[in-house]
């Protein structure tokens, strides 16, 4: 196997240096990395989906990831820190054979010098202890290179599966759209169900060039005893095209996040979409951030919640103006359903310039009783008037999303309100 390059272990040994005193995230609870194992099982290679084991399947199912790979261009399933299945569909390789490049990072390191200017530069290592250590000790994570004027016309799936007891899960990925390109990524996080405590600590770069569309789709089922630390930046160049759309609909211990993206370019617009349901005693921190840096650009950030059990939800965002021409709204819509849960809004608006025009809504209650009088007029108990009630809530389209995977995530939303009543 070729060597790193020497530019990456210089970086890599400055990052652990710098960890020695980084810094704790300034929201969400701090947790100690050291706790949990980076030296994970290695996990083989498989040819087909099929022979990953059905418990590995039917957990990765449950996050959108189609063991036909039908309606998809490729795989990229990584199992703990090893990528066990990377392939292109035989759609792809017929219509697109160099339009799109899926390696693991690690590879792509080894392949790319021009990887370096990328290097955390959409995201800052020094951020937090927890960027600071997938610049120090990532493992694996995506990179995915779409080429200039391509459109990828189906979406691409990436699943990341953690089934180690007390492990550590810390990918790089990479997203790079050249300009007037296309592409729809669709991410699964899911994880073994026996397994009791673990974390997922990982690193995304996004950078949209001049015309290109990217779409990331994110569907999280995740442990009841699992932190979770996702950190993430993007650029949008000229007239680029970023949407973010975050599905969370199983406890979970922790989980703090909150991706920037900077609209850099002339006409550059970015879109938010996140669907949460908080259960039993989860503490949830999300928040998203848009910076205006360009004139012309839009941005938008739609939350929604249902807040349950003895669970803590913070919902942020920060929409800030720097350039005229520019419009932005943010909305945050919580639904309190337990005297015992915690929901609260942060909505920051920050406006650097006359022209520029940034509204927002936030609101947090319960379920009208007259909503529910009115269904349990119509013979439906109250547990299933309610179930009803967070199903409507949470149904809410996703522009831009393929019908298919529309179908899905409203699939899950219904099984779990179901469940969760």
């Amino acid at each position: 196997m070729k060597e790193l390059p020497k530019w990456y272990v210089e970086k890599r040994k400055r990052a652990q240096e710098l960890l020695k005193n980084a810094k704790p995230a300034k929201y969400g609870p701090d947790i100690d990395l050291n706790v949990f194992n980076m030296q994970v099982p290695a996990h083989e290679k498989v040819d087909e989906i099929s022979e990953l084991s059905e418990e590995v399947r039917d957990a990765s199912r449950a996050v959108g990831t189609r063991d036909d790979e039908g309606h998809r261009s490729g795989t990229y399933f990584q199992h703990d820190n090893d990528v066990v299945y990377l392939k292109y569909t035989e759609w792809l390789k017929e219509n697109l054979p160099e339009g799109l490049v899926v390696l693991n990072t690690d590879d792509a390191i080894r392949t790319y010098p021009w990887l370096e200017k990328y290097w955390f530069k959409h995201l800052s290592m020094g951020l937090d202890k927890y960027a600071n250590y997938v610049a120090a000790n990532s493992v694996g994570g995506a990179f995915v290179w779409v080429q200039e004027g391509v459109n990828v016309g189906y979406p691409l799936q990436a699943c990341l599966y953690l089934g180690t007891d007390k492990g550590i899960q810390m990918p790089h990925n990479f997203i790079i759209a050249e300009p007037g390109s296309k592409i729809h990524i669709i991410t699964g996080c899911t994880v073994n169900p026996e397994c009791k405590a673990a974390a997922h600590v990982a690193a995304t770069e996004i950078h949209v060039k001049e015309g290109a569309e990217v779409t990331l789709s994110m569907i999280h089922s995740w442990g009841q005893n699992f932190h979770v630390r996702p950190r993430m930046g993007a650029t949008v160049e000229k007239n680029g095209i970023l949407n973010m759309n975050y599905v969370l609909m199983n406890p979970v211990k922790s989980i703090q996040m909150y991706p920037t993206v900077i609209l850099k370019g002339e006409g550059a617009r970015a879109s938010f979409r996140n669907l949460i349901l908080s259960r039993k005693k989860s503490n949830i921190d999300i928040g998203s951030s848009i910076i205006f840096s360009a004139e012309g650009t839009k941005g938008e950030i739609v939350s929604r919640a249902v807040i349950m059990d003895e669970s803590t939800l913070e919902m942020r965002g920060i929409l800030r103006g720097n350039k005229p021409k520019t419009h932005g709204h943010l909305e945050c819509r919580a639904l309190l359903l337990s005297d015992n849960a915690i929901a609260r809004a942060h909505p920051s608006l920050d406006g650097r310039s006359k022209e520029t025009e940034m509204t927002h809504e936030a609101a947090v209650g319960k379920i009208a009783d007259e909503q529910l009088y009115y269904l349990m007029t119509r013979g439906l108990s109250e547990s299933e008037a309610t179930s009803l009630i967070v199903r409507g809530f949470l149904d809410a389209d996703i522009p831009g999303l393929p019908p298919e995977l529309q179908a899905e995530i409203n699939k899950i939303v219904s099984m779990t309100a179901e469940e969760v009543m």
